[in-house]
């Protein structure tokens, strides 16, 4: 398998957005594998997502989320160019409910690709792969990279790390 450089500069970044921001941080997921086209995922378990107090089940709205966060993910591995890949059409078939204090495990892949949309197929497991939580199907559409205003997005996130850099001079002046 030859180097792939765009990956090599894309893991870090997808991984870094995917962990350190939105609802990937507040549910504490890791990507623990990103290749063109293929997700890995764990996802801890914690109870401030208990869906059910009296079992300690997850809610399966996490399971949704960790599923169309792997598909996605994945999505944006496969694009020529750094975009946005949002969710057209998300299905989950649900197995069996995830067991209380048990990480669970994703993964995610696309399997076929036209010139507008990406799908990709999903699977969330705990113990046994043969016998996932729920699997599902995801489709994403190709959003032109040149309507997105990356550097804007960036420097938004770096302000949002760096809180003593986070107020411009605008802001100061204001604040007087």
């Amino acid at each position: 398998m030859a180097f792939d450089m765009t990956m090599a500069l894309f893991r870090p970044a997808l991984k870094y957005a995917m962990e350190k921001n939105g609802h990937g941080k507040a549910l504490g997921l890791k990507m623990t594998e990103i290749n063109r086209g293929e997700i890995k995922l764990t996802f801890p378990y914690k109870q401030d997502v208990i869906g059910n107090p009296l079992t300690g089940v997850i809610h399966g709205g996490v399971i949704v989320s960790l599923i169309d966060t792997a598909c996605g993910s994945a999505a944006m591995t496969v694009l020529k160019t750094p975009a946005v890949a949002p969710t057209m059409d998300l299905r989950l078939d649900y197995m069996h409910p995830a067991e209380p204090n048990k990480p669970i495990y994703v993964e995610a892949k696309v399997y076929r690709q036209t010139s507008n949309v990406i799908f990709c197929r999903g699977l969330a497991w705990q113990d046994d792969k043969e016998n996932p939580i729920a699997h599902g199907i995801a489709n994403f559409m190709k959003v032109d990279s040149k309507s997105i205003n990356f550097s804007a997005i960036a420097i938004t996130q770096l302000r949002r790390l760096m809180p003593w850099g986070s107020s411009t001079a605008s802001d100061k002046a204001t604040e007087k």
